[in-house]
């Protein structure tokens, strides 16, 4: 069998294929905020059609009692709370120590920090509303509710908290606060990117959320993260606090 007639009339295709890939990359080079979100989208979308239900099912079922408590400890870093906290302290600690410092330089030092506190604050809190509006409005059941009646769906703008699986809360502020620790401190930014894996992980492994509700919340996270930083640096100060 001659293959170049095979390869001719195949080639339609193979230049169609070409060219979109190329308007593909020039829209993303051109938005790229826009083709991130899309494409996010996108593959949430691909999971809840395909993936979501028969993952969870075989998380549930094949999960080690061992591996499932470990990850039940380690989802609770993922609370807000903690975070809110850490950063709340930070930001107070900051302002006291300015207003005790010696000289301007050790002032503004401790004000910068201070201002990147607040940063991590606002960014974490911004992305969190951003969530709550997604799950208001998506109002996907949780993955409990298949295990336990067998719903796996849908009820827009729904009050009960059942239907706010998407996205996963959790996993938005753990990676608001990584973002946000890695534009602030980035020395440590191999463990930050741990603690965002590792708890956005823990929430589809223990069955609390679907992988695409892990996918979007880290996504909202890390994109309002950067939309905060933009606000916050474009006066030309910078967030870091180890230069």
């Amino acid at each position: 069998m001659k293959l170049r007639p095979v390869f001719a009339a195949f080639r339609p295709v193979f230049t169609g294929v070409r060219f979109a890939a190329r308007g593909l990359v020039r829209f993303s080079r051109r938005f790229p905020w826009i083709a991130a979100t899309l494409g996010v989208c996108s593959a949430c979308a691909i999971l809840m059609a395909f993936f979501d239900m028969p993952l969870a099912h075989a998380m549930r079922n094949n999960l080690p009692p061992e591996t499932f408590g470990f990850f039940k400890v380690l989802t609770d870093i993922g609370l807000s709370g903690l975070w809110y906290v850490l950063a709340a302290g930070l930001l107070l600690g900051a302002r006291i120590l300015a207003g005790f410092s010696a000289t301007i330089v050790r002032h503004d030092q401790f004000m910068n920090l201070a201002r990147s506190a607040w940063f991590m604050i606002v960014a974490m809190a911004t992305s969190a509303l951003a969530v709550q509006l997604i799950k208001f409005a998506v109002g996907r059941y949780r993955p409990r509710y298949l295990f336990e009646e067998g719903l796996y769906g849908f009820d827009p703008f729904g009050v009960h908290m059942a239907m706010y699986s998407f996205p996963s809360g959790h996993t938005q502020t753990v990676v608001a606060a990584m973002t946000a620790l890695t534009l602030i401190y980035p020395r440590y930014n191999l463990l930050y990117i741990l603690v965002a894996v590792l708890v956005g992980s823990s929430r589809a492994l223990t069955s609390i959320h679907y992988p695409s509700d892990v996918l979007m919340g880290a996504y909202v996270g890390f994109a309002v993260t950067m939309a905060m930083r933009w606000l916050f640096e474009r006066n030309g100060r910078s967030l870091r606090v180890d230069r």
